[in-house]
């Protein structure tokens, strides 16, 4: 996905965000591995609860923390 600035993978499923400049929200992908390529398989644009900023997605094991305002999203694959 172009303009990625959040990624967390486990195992086959990735979770993937992007943030849209001067505009509210974050559109958040969820892909799979299939045949040694990811496919995105759903897509949706999140409404967090504050303003998103530039690198405010951290993936770790397998989960996406994203920063809106003063709060964390914890996101699962």
């Amino acid at each position: 996905m172009r303009d990625t600035d959040g990624i967390a993978v486990r195992g086959n499923r990735m979770l993937l965000t992007r943030r849209f400049h001067n505009r509210p929200g974050v559109e958040l992908s969820r892909a799979e591995l299939v045949d040694d390529a990811w496919v995105i398989t759903t897509q949706e644009k999140l409404r967090p609860p504050g303003p998103v900023v530039m690198h405010c997605a951290q993936g770790r094991d397998g989960c996406l923390w994203l920063r809106a305002g003063d709060s964390w999203l914890h996101i699962e694959t």
